[in-house]
């Protein structure tokens, strides 16, 4: 085998990699979310309580590092394979990373009241960094399929009032919060699935 085809060969199983690594990632994060939001009823305990009980601290912590990255791999892949280098749409994915740990460390009890205000402004904060970087993306989209901006939009900006109303509607249970995960883990998977005719333009 010719240097040329060996370096050839390692990155297409590179690249396999990366996809299998994607693959294992998109079905860890909604998946881990439920089993650790469902340790308790989510109708009464958020991801939150759950995780600043005694006896889930820790695993609280290890799930959100363990989520944090995994998306992060996961939509920055989405990014690299569309050539997308948007300075701060990639910042702001970071950011969103970086916020969610800050989430699971800060500690959420009402005997701490500065502290849960915190929490509670991180968590925010959060899911604004995610959802920004994402729309940014999917208006880069439209150079490639517009049909795909337009969905994507609804679909995200559909996933976010959802969540909103389920707050309002239930209160601050974990109903909200494992429904954005899990319509986030399948938004992702059917933003993938669209750019596939795609997948060798950028």
């Amino acid at each position: 085998m010719s240097f040329f085809s060996r370096v050839y060969a390692e990155d297409r199983l590179s690249q396999g990699y990366m996809r299998y690594l994607a693959i294992f990632a998109i079905l860890v994060i909604p998946t881990y979310t439920f089993l650790f939001g469902t340790k308790e009823s989510p109708f009464y305990f958020t991801l939150s309580m759950i995780g600043n009980l005694v006896e889930y601290r820790t695993g609280f912590i290890i799930w959100g590092v363990v989520t944090g990255l995994l998306l992060t791999f996961y939509i920055y892949r989405l990014y690299v394979l569309k050539a997308f280098f948007h300075r701060k749409a990639k910042k702001l994915l970071i950011g969103s990373l970086f916020f969610l740990v800050l989430t699971v460390l800060i500690p959420a009890v009402e005997e701490l009241p500065f502290w849960n205000s915190l929490h509670a402004v991180v968590a925010v904060l959060f899911a604004f960094s995610l959802t920004a970087s994402l729309y940014l993306f999917i208006r880069y989209l439209a150079a490639i399929d517009e049909k795909i901006t337009v969905r994507s939009t609804w679909m995200l900006f559909s996933i976010i009032g959802i969540s909103v109303g389920l707050f309002f509607i239930l209160g601050n249970t974990g109903i909200f919060e494992l429904f954005f995960f899990l319509s986030i883990s399948a938004f992702l998977v059917l933003l993938k699935v669209w750019l596939k005719p795609y997948q060798n333009q950028h």
